[in-house]
């Protein structure tokens, strides 16, 4: 297993500053305007770890992800949304105001040979700017149990870690 395919969860996800979203009406009145994020396809940059206790960054806080990460945002019937990160992740989230917060996912991946369980438990926050561009946390958590989980050591990875991050999105035109 290669540090990419571990860190992949982090290069696909979504709290920024707040920012307020406020019109005025014919009375001369400020009001909040709802954001309603534009569905469909997202691009997502400037991926940037500030905390890695895993060691899957190679003690570089602060290094970019170099390639962007397609994202794809829907609206679901009962309100929430659904938040698919390049095709392979998907996360149910849910909007008050202009935060935007998914539920926790987590993954896990048993393999016989060698012995061991990984679990990781991927979490995104985000806050709206615009209907079409917003700024996120992405945080990961990754523990192992069996007789073969020592090996990570090899690749520099400790266990259990985790990882954090910054990034932010834009919608695609």
């Amino acid at each position: 297993m290669t540090k990419w395919m571990l860190l992949m969860p982090l290069a696909l996800m979504a709290c920024g500053d707040k920012t307020e979203d406020t019109a005025t009406n014919e009375d001369g009145n400020t009001t909040e305007t709802a954001i309603e994020p534009q569905e469909g396809g997202w691009t997502m940059t400037d991926l940037e770890f500030t905390t890695d206790t895993c060691g899957m960054n190679e003690g570089d806080t602060g290094s970019s992800e170099p390639e962007p990460a397609a994202l794809n945002l829907t609206g679901n019937d009962d309100g929430s949304y659904t938040l698919v990160l390049d095709d392979e992740i998907t996360l149910t989230c849910n909007m008050s105001g202009a935060d935007f917060a998914c539920d926790p996912l987590s993954m896990v991946e048993e393999d016989q040979d060698p012995n061991m369980v990984l679990t990781q438990t991927i979490t995104i926050n985000a806050v709206f700017s615009s209907n079409t561009a917003f700024n996120g946390d992405v945080g990961m958590e990754m523990s192992c149990e069996g007789s073969d989980c020592a090996m990570l050591a090899d690749f520099g990875m400790t266990m259990p870690c985790s990882m954090e991050g910054t990034f932010a999105a834009t919608a695609n035109e």
